[in-house]
C-alpha cells in the first residue's frame, strides 16, 4: 500500500463513508456510538501532530510493542473490557462531529507537508514518522468503518 493510496482514502473516501452513519447506526461490536467513534477518530488524527513531552533515550516496552504493531501493518483487533465506558461527547450532534473529520485530515497532511522531518512523540505510541502515522490512521479508520458496517472487509 503506497502513501498516495492511503492519502487518497483518508482525503477523499473516508468522509463520504462516514456520512452514511446515522445516530441510530449500531456497531457490530464495542460500546461506542456512531458519534463517539467519529469524535474518537478526529481526536486521534488531530493529536498525532503534537509532541507530548520529550522522547526518552530508550523507548518503553509498550512503545516498542506499538512500533512493532505498526511495522506489522497496524491490524487492529477488538479486545473487550468489562469496565469500558464511553466518554462525554464534545459536539452537539453527529453532523457537527462529522464536519471535523475533513478538518483533521487536512491538518494532518498540511502539517507534515510543512514539517516533513517532524517525528512527534506520544507516551503510548512513542515516536512515529509520518509514514507510520499515516498507516496507523488508514488502518484505524478502516477498522472503525468496518465496526459500523460501512465497509465489508478489514485487514
Amino acid at each position: 500500500m503506497t502513501t498516495s493510496t492511503r492519502k487518497d482514502f483518508l482525503s477523499t473516501e473516508l468522509f463520504p463513508l462516514l456520512q452514511k452513519l446515522s445516530v441510530d447506526t449500531q456497531p457490530s461490536f464495542g460500546i461506542m456510538t456512531a458519534q463517539h467513534m467519529v469524535e474518537h477518530l478526529t481526536w486521534i488524527i488531530k493529536s498525532s501532530v503534537k509532541n507530548y513531552g520529550e522522547a526518552p533515550a530508550e523507548p518503553s516496552k509498550g512503545q516498542m510493542k506499538f512500533k512493532q504493531f505498526i511495522a506489522n501493518g497496524a491490524v487492529f483487533k477488538h479486545f473487550p473490557k468489562d469496565d469500558a465506558e464511553v466518554g462525554k461527547l464534545k459536539f452537539s450532534s453527529l453532523e457537527e462531529a462529522l464536519e471535523q473529520i475533513p478538518v483533521a485530515i487536512s491538518r494532518f497532511y498540511d502539517f507534515f507537508e510543512a514539517n516533513p522531518d517532524f517525528v512527534p512523540f506520544n507516551p503510548m505510541m512513542g515516536s512515529l514518522t509520518f509514514e507510520e502515522l499515516e498507516l496507523f490512521h488508514y488502518q484505524h479508520c478502516r477498522y472503525h468503518l468496518w465496526q459500523f458496517g460501512l465497509i465489508e472487509a478489514y485487514s
